[in-house]
């Protein structure tokens, strides 16, 4: 069975908890298993690595067989090329050998062809050591093993490039940092804003909580409020998510905020300034409108959406996005591109929330009955729910097609298979 070799990264509070792939990759050597590739969700990680864990790429990697003998950090190093690709992991196998491991591609232990003579000429910290499995012991012989390997089997073959090292040390220059503010939907209750601070960030992900400092009331449990500050809370979002907003939202859009009297006077400030055209006077660790910037919308497609227009939206406060249900548009807000949307029924303004218009979320009229899906008609409906007597009975029309997110290309579709990891 091929070693699992384990991630060397700066740990994080929240490892502890991760998902071990260990069992599920040690199967796929024995049976055929589809996984995910890289470039199918490249939007995962702030920088593009498809390129580099693709079959027959070649790396260098630490050589553990030499270990033992080794003392002052000084580290053996050998060439390796990926057999098969499981995500980011891969399982490879070294040059010359029978001798195979898996590995995270974005281990500092990987690095690309040449980085150990490039990085370290003079060989002080480290150098290249055949495997043993090779069985060579002459000083000579090894080094003419280590020439040959090089000239005939990775010169001119799919290498990781110098680039590699600057693309993986880009993930750790985050665009947030633990401390900052934002403002947080709250997730029992979408009427109201919290001010949040980022715990950690992971790449495009960020642990947001809410922290006593920050609020008027007394927090609830963890159990009963998901976004509570406390040490053991987790509430990790994508940098994109619909939840986060940035300082002064709630004032500028006129939206419940819950906040101590300097923060809700601060954002006042903000929100004025922003009316005159004026650049706010934030704090150091605010997030601001410009670091959550969307891209603009088109005024002309702007002008075609209006209140009341129907669509169908899988909710994103629900736990379950079991199915897709009645919605429409309730009103604007005056930052660009935002929404206040609600599911119909009685409590439509009571469980609405704002949204930017390009999400994940919203979808067009028919496109549950066209795919399949389930659609939830509005509470207290009774009969058998059609969209063209609904939107009649209403006096309401379907939200353009042309306001929602394009469908992605057949190529990326047919990466999303059945039973694929």
């Amino acid at each position: 069975m091929s070693e699992i070799i384990p991630i060397v990264q700066k740990s994080r509070k929240s490892d502890k908890n991760t998902y071990k792939w260990d069992k599920l990759l040690h199967e796929s050597e024995k049976r055929d298993a589809t996984f995910l590739s890289v470039d199918a969700v490249r939007n995962s990680l702030l920088e593009n690595f498809d390129e580099l864990v693709e079959n027959g790429v070649a790396f260098e990697f630490k050589n553990r067989d030499f270990d033992e003998h080794l003392e002052g950090g000084l580290e053996a190093r050998w060439f390796a090329k990926i057999i098969k690709a499981c995500g980011y992991r891969v399982l490879a196998e070294f040059v010359g050998t029978d001798d195979r491991f898996w590995v995270h591609m974005l281990s500092k232990e990987v690095h690309y062809f040449g980085y150990t003579n490039e990085t370290d000429p003079k060989n002080e910290k480290s150098f290249y050591m055949v495997p043993k499995s090779i069985g060579l012991d002459n000083e000579e012989d090894i080094d003419t093993f280590v020439q040959n390997t090089i000239n005939e089997s990775l010169i001119g073959k799919p290498c990781l490039s110098s680039t590699f090292k600057k693309e993986v040390d880009q993930i750790s220059v985050q665009k947030f940092r633990p401390g900052q503010r934002l403002e947080l939907l709250s997730y029992n209750n979408s009427q109201e804003i919290r001010v949040a601070r980022v715990q950690e960030v992971c790449g495009r992900r960020m642990n947001v909580l809410v922290d006593q400092k920050d609020y008027p009331r007394e927090l609830e449990e963890p159990d009963d409020d998901r976004q509570a500050g406390n040490p053991d809370a987790q509430f990790w979002i994508d940098q994109g998510s619909f939840f986060i907003f940035p300082v002064g939202f709630a004032a500028v859009n006129d939206y419940t905020l819950i906040a101590k009297k300097d923060y809700v006077e601060h954002t006042n400030k903000i929100a004025r300034a922003i009316s005159k055209g004026e650049e706010p006077a934030y704090h150091e660790n605010d997030i601001t409108f410009e670091m959550l910037a969307r891209e603009p919308i088109d005024a002309e497609k702007w002008s075609k959406l209006e209140v009341g227009q129907k669509f169908e939206l899988l909710d994103p406060l629900s736990q379950q996005f079991k199915d897709l249900h009645v919605a429409s548009i309730l009103s604007f807000c005056q930052t660009n591109g935002y929404l206040i949307i609600g599911m119909d029924g009685p409590q439509a303004m009571e469980e609405s929330f704002p949204i930017h218009v390009d999400n994940v979320c919203m979808f067009p009229v028919g496109y549950a009955e066209k795919y399949g899906l389930t659609l939830a008609p509005p509470d207290n409906f009774k009969g058998d729910f059609d969209w063209e007597e609904y939107l009649k009975k209403e006096n309401a029309v379907a939200m353009p097609l042309e306001m929602f997110r394009p469908w992605p290309e057949q190529e990326r579709m047919d990466k999303f298979k059945v039973s694929t990891f």
